[in-house]
């Protein structure tokens, strides 16, 4: 209750920024979350892994965040660790973007970064969230 809460707020003071699991046509940020989403799955079950299914919760946590990342004008991944814990899930994992007109694009850099794309084909996540404010995204996927 506390993280849908604080979520609202955040969402009130940054503006119109959506998590990606409401609808796609009531914000540009959600539609790009909703594309992001499906290359993710696109890329994970050709592999055998699993689809990920986007969370509403874990959502707001992405917004959160890129909407932090958007009000201190740099990418980071500050905070994490207080993500993951509040996310509910034993593990998380995290990937940032900015910049990167189209989520086909951000995708595809993070598939050519080793890091980010082990996130993208870790096993053991089962759930994911994305959350857009201005050029900047957040995905977070966690699992039990």
């Amino acid at each position: 209750m506390q993280i849908m809460a604080a979520a609202l707020l955040l969402a009130f003071a940054l503006g119109d920024f959506v998590p990606a699991a409401r609808a796609a046509d009531t914000n540009p940020g959600a539609a790009y979350a909703q594309r992001m989403a499906e290359l993710v799955n696109a890329y994970r079950v050709p592999r055998g892994l699993r689809a990920l299914e986007l969370d509403a919760a874990l959502s707001l946590l992405a917004l959160e965040h890129s909407g932090a990342m958007a009000k201190a004008g740099r990418m980071s991944h500050d905070d994490f660790p207080s993500r993951a814990r509040r996310s509910g899930f034993a593990l998380c994992v995290e990937n940032v973007g900015w910049n990167y007109r189209s989520p086909d694009a951000q995708v595809d850099a993070w598939r050519s970064s080793p890091g980010h794309d082990r996130n993208l084909l870790d096993w053991r996540v089962e759930r994911m969230g994305i959350g857009v404010a201005n050029d900047y995204v957040t995905l977070i996927a966690c699992g039990k």
